[in-house]
């Protein structure tokens, strides 16, 4: 059976969902009795096949997050991997963590690498369980929601400029907004993150590293309900639904 190995990346500062300087990054402060960080991670651990789960956290609150991990009874092994500078330089530290396991446990070429970013703490098992399905058959899927607004691509001028000109209108019926998690082989996530790391390369999402590199992957509905905490406006929001 294939298996699955789950990644989800806590390495981010949070600077728009913080109270202040003093407080904990998002990903770290409690909500619904547990950190964000679990929220998925307990969730997303249930699909199908998943075998193995590394939380990438800032070394700084390693401790404390691995205290939190031993605490959670996770349905499977779960390690810690140190963040990078990075949002791709995290992804490469969990990859070589994994690489790193014992032989009977670390990724054969054809097992699949889940990666997921600890901000959006209500997707579903099932829609990773779909995803890991188009994988297996295109070699990487991301998950994709329709965007209800109009997009137009601005011509380029100067950035900071406050009026824009724009250079097209966009079909919208063929864009998607992509989230995670996002699933690929291992043998051909580890080359992409490898060549990124070499160069000190990085993409906004790991679908982004695999499309420069010629495997564009297949884009599976995802889930209105997986959306992205970024502002305290989103962490109340996310606060009530955990509550009720």
């Amino acid at each position: 059976m294939t298996r699955i190995y789950l990644v989800v990346l806590a390495g981010g500062q949070s600077l728009r969902a913080r109270r202040g300087d003093s407080s904990a990054p998002k990903q770290f402060r409690e909500i619904g009795g547990q950190m964000l960080c679990l929220v998925s991670l307990r969730e997303l651990a249930q699909a199908p096949g998943v075998a193995h789960a590394v939380l990438v956290v800032p070394a700084a609150w390693r401790p404390l997050v691995a205290q939190a991990v031993a605490d959670a009874a996770l349905p499977v092994p779960c390690t810690l991997a140190d963040a990078g500078c990075h949002r791709t330089a995290s992804a490469w530290h969990a990859l070589q963590h994994l690489a790193e396991l014992p032989a009977d446990q670390r990724p054969e070429s054809a097992d699949l690498v889940a990666i997921h970013d600890a901000a959006r703490p209500f997707a579903s098992c099932h829609l990773l369980a779909r995803l890991a399905r188009a994988a297996a058959r295109h070699g990487a899927a991301v998950p994709g929601v329709p965007l209800p607004d109009t997009v137009v691509q601005l011509a380029a001028t100067d950035t900071e400029a406050s009026e824009r000109a724009v250079a097209a209108y966009l079909e919208r019926g063929l864009l998607v907004a992509v989230q995670t998690p996002q699933v690929c082989r291992w043998r051909e996530l580890y080359a992409a993150h490898a060549w990124a790391a070499a160069g000190d390369r990085s993409f906004t999402d790991d679908g982004g590293l695999l499309a420069s590199q010629g495997l564009s992957p297949a884009v599976v509905m995802g889930e209105e309900s997986n959306w992205k905490i970024t502002t305290e406006d989103d962490w109340r929001r996310a606060e009530d639904l955990l509550q009720r």
